[in-house]
């Protein structure tokens, strides 16, 4: 928006409004007018979902005859049971006496056969009883409201929740006479040292960790958060930010090697000038704790990072801080160092840390040591740091529009473990389908008449909210799946032919793009058929080793070879039709000795052995520009397409990932954008000929 200025102006300040297209938006943009500023009606609330310590208030766990059963407990919601071996804990095989449920709703389950108590989720092993809380749990929400449209976000410390709890929360609120929320949407922190609700974490691969005490207090305190928030509305203005952490040296557990290193922000001020609160999205795990080598802090209860995150988030601003995990699928912890490093890829190679990693960029040992007081502390105030820095050169949002869009649709149960885990009670709260049928289980879990399920039932969802748009990824996605990366044909795991998914960024048009990772369900791991290495789709040992010695463990976490093309094509159906300057053309990166390339940065750097394994950097530094081809092009030649260069003062600069202008090509470019905000998205997958 201009700003009216004297006829007179200094010579400074002219030669600054001319340079102001380069300048990050928030420099130039909204905040000195305020009718450039759109308002909305917001509130959050934070809600304890730590299992309550045993011996305090009533358990409902504990059902007539519990004095009979003597054995130790940290939490209650654990049913009792008889240590006879001593060891202070419960173990598979001891007497336990077997209670019903007393459901969120008012109802009750049926005793389900097994010792229903608190084991950690995710983590590098099952059979995992916490003996001691770090640090509390948290469901936490923001409702916004245009006054015709409300909607609310709400994420929780867990690896990840099932749609049909979140269903139950919906439910719940619904029966508490909270009516006028549009959409909910919930996630999870994808914290690995949270209770097991998805049931794969329990004490042996055969039986269920989940608690259904625990689902069940989770429904009431979440539905609680949603209600918390609804109540506390005030108006206020929304301010989006996004930055790329310079300290912060992500690794990933498969290939391939992409990931949103981005961090996204989002808060919201009252018109006292009083932050309501802060969220916080990054496409990192939160499994410090989970894959520890230390015997006790694999045993302990914490929300990982984003404990220190939102603590450093309330301190700095007040409100709430929140976290929302983004991209997180193979994307693991990032290292922590004192000062900035440089993201050029060096090759792959095995990054020492918690947990084991690979990773492209160069590391050495002035990283942050293990440890919750070190790097798992440092990891969380360093997001905190960055979202700060995002919001610092972010802008307030210029439009107050509210819309959602969601699609229900069904995904194939090709994943033979998840299929015989949901057919004998191991995932008791995931509802299993065969051919489109919804199949039933008795109260332990197992399906009745007894069936192997071939479907799973999620959502996608759409959501606009201001100047940034938010889609969701019903599990761990990998970031290649929406976001792409420089490979072609020749780079695929499984060299099928088949083209990837279709691009989900390009389709969004908003200047601030969100991915809701593990939103409204877990199915797994997401990404496209051609990553299915080893997806078990028969109970043999499958090799998860692709043809670069890349390996692929991730696989046997998805539900189908394809699930990443069946999400895509489902959230990309509900997209609103595109009106921006958005472009996406089949193209190359210009190199400085007038060469073609995938990559603006080099050519290798992402095979686990071989020719590939070693980055060669483009001679004399990054690209200079791209050239683009017209639609239905593959070959360069002379005056076909467009040439267009990238330089200091020219018109047009380099894009990330997320559609934002950046100062240098990095592996974060998919594009470039011009100072009217025209975006073209350089498609670099197909095979081209020519020059």
């Amino acid at each position: 928006m201009q700003t009216a200025v004297p006829e007179r102006r200094p010579r400074w300040l002219l030669l600054l409004l001319l340079a102001a297209p380069w300048l990050p938006a928030a420099a130039f943009a909204h905040d000195e007018d305020p009718s450039a500023r759109a308002f909305f009606r917001v509130g959050a609330a934070a809600v304890d979902v730590t299992p309550p310590p045993f011996g305090q208030g009533e358990n409902p766990a504990a059902c007539a005859g519990a004095s009979n059963f003597t054995g130790p407990h940290l939490f209650s919601l654990e049913e009792p049971y008889t240590d006879t071996n001593g060891n202070g804990r419960y173990d598979p095989g001891e007497p336990f006496l077997d209670c019903p449920t007393p459901r969120a709703d008012g109802g009750t389950r049926p005793p389900d056969g097994r010792w229903d108590g608190i084991y950690l989720g995710g983590g590098s092993s099952g059979n995992r009883l916490p003996t001691a809380v770090l640090d509390p749990l948290w469901a936490r929400t923001i409702v916004i409201s245009n006054g015709r449209k409300t909607i609310s976000l709400t994420s929780v410390d867990n690896e990840g929740v099932f749609k049909e709890i979140w269903d139950r929360v919906r439910a719940k609120l619904a029966a508490d006479g909270v009516a006028g929320i549009d959409e909910m949407v919930f996630t999870s922190t994808h914290d690995e040292s949270a209770p097991d609700t998805i049931g794969i974490s329990g004490p042996d691969p055969f039986t269920s960790g989940t608690d259904p005490f625990y689902v069940e207090f989770l429904i009431e305190r979440t539905a609680r958060s949603v209600e918390d928030a609804f109540a506390g509305q005030r108006r206020a203005t929304l301010r989006f930010g996004q930055i790329h952490p310079d300290d912060l040296i992500p690794c990933w557990s498969s290939y391939p090697y992409a990931a949103d290193e981005e961090i996204g922000v989002m808060q919201a001020e009252d018109q006292g000038g009083h932050v309501i609160a802060t969220l916080v999205n990054y496409g990192i795990h939160a499994e410090e704790l989970g894959f520890s080598s230390d015997s006790q802090d694999r045993l302990h209860l914490s929300s990982d990072w984003p404990h220190f995150t939102r603590i450093a988030l309330e301190t700095r601003y007040g409100g709430m801080g929140m976290t929302m995990a983004g991209a997180v699928g193979s994307v693991e912890m990032p290292q922590v160092y004192p000062s900035r490093r440089d993201f050029t890829p060096v090759g792959v190679y095995s990054s020492s840390g918690n947990g084991g990693c690979r990773t492209i960029y160069a590391t050495d040992d002035t990283r942050v040591p293990y440890g919750y007081e070190l790097s798992t502390r440092s990891r969380g105030e360093r997001i905190a740091t960055w979202a700060e820095k995002a919001l610092e050169g972010g802008q307030v949002s210029g439009t107050g529009v509210l819309e959602a869009r969601r699609k229900t649709f069904f995904i194939p149960l090709e994943n033979a473990l998840f299929a015989a885990g949901a057919a004998f009670g191991v995932l008791p709260e995931k509802d299993a389908y065969l051919d489109g049928q919804k199949l039933s289980r008795l109260p332990n879990g197992v399906i009745s008449p007894f069936a192997i399920p071939n479907q799973f039932v999620s959502d996608v969802l759409w959501l606009r909210i201001g100047d940034a748009e938010f889609v969701n990824a019903p599990g761990e996605v990998f970031p290649y799946t929406y976001l792409r990366d420089f490979g072609g044909p020749g780079d695929q795991a499984v060299p099928d032919g088949a083209a990837p998914p279709p691009w989900v960024m390009p389709r969004l048009s908003q200047p601030f793009r969100f991915i809701i990772g593990l939103g409204d369900d877990m199915i797994g791991y997401i990404f496209p058929k051609t990553n299915a290495v080893a997806v078990p789709r028969t109970l043999d040992n499958i090799s998860d080793v692709d043809r670069f010695g890349c390996s692929h463990p991730d696989d046997g976490e998805a539900a189908a070879r394809e699930a990443g093309d069946l999400v895509v094509a489902a959230l990309v159906s509900l997209l609103p039709e595109n009106d921006s300057n958005d472009s996406v053309h089949t193209g190359r990166y210009l190199w400085r000795d007038g060469t073609l390339h995938r990559s603006p940065l080099g050519d290798g750097g992402q095979a686990c052995q071989g020719p590939g394994h070693a980055f060669l950097a483009a001679p004399g530094g990054a690209a200079t520009g791209v050239w683009i081809l017209p639609s239905g092009i593959t070959q360069f030649a002379p005056h076909i397409g467009e040439r267009i260069t990238v330089e200091p003062q020219g018109p047009w600069r380099w894009m990330d990932l997320l559609g934002r202008p950046q100062e240098r090509a990095s592996t974060q470019t998919r594009g470039v954008v011009d100072r009217a905000g025209r975006r073209i998205w350089l498609d670099v997958f197909p095979e081209t000929s020519g020059p």
